[in-house]
């Protein structure tokens, strides 16, 4: 799993990246070295949009409609959650949330419930900051 983190293709990269940075500095990091030594529950990724090549952001308006979220993964444990996002512009983001049936501590619904409530206060926080 630690070389495909170290390719790319890791679900722990940026935290495989930081460790690796605090060996190369000679730090020793305990939140690190339990991070890495734990199962992981929630995997996720961010998804490359490549539907237009002439516009990276797709916030073309006449195309804002043909963009689409792409492809999704699923949970690296049973107990856990495979999400994926995709932000596609400035209008849009996308979520594939995936866990397993079989184990009743996990609901991807209800995840996703949570996480457009989320995505609701931040908004709510933003907006009155704005002001």
């Amino acid at each position: 799993m630690y070389k495909d983190a170290m390719n790319g293709k890791g679900i722990d990269r940026h935290l495989f990246a930081l460790y690796v940075v605090s060996k190369g500095l000679d730090y020793d990091c305990h939140f690190l070295k339990k991070c890495l030594s734990i199962p992981w529950t929630l995997s996720t990724s961010q998804q490359p949009q490549q539907q237009l090549v002439s516009s990276p952001s797709c916030d073309i308006p006449e195309y804002r409609d043909k963009v689409s979220p792409g492809g999704g993964f699923g949970p690296v444990s049973d107990d856990g959650y495979g999400v994926s996002y995709m932000i596609p512009g400035d209008f849009k983001f996308f979520f594939h949330v995936s866990s397993k049936k079989s184990t009743k501590c996990t609901d991807s619904t209800s995840f996703m419930n949570q996480l457009f409530e989320t995505l609701d206060e931040m908004k709510e926080l933003f907006e009155s900051n704005a002001n």
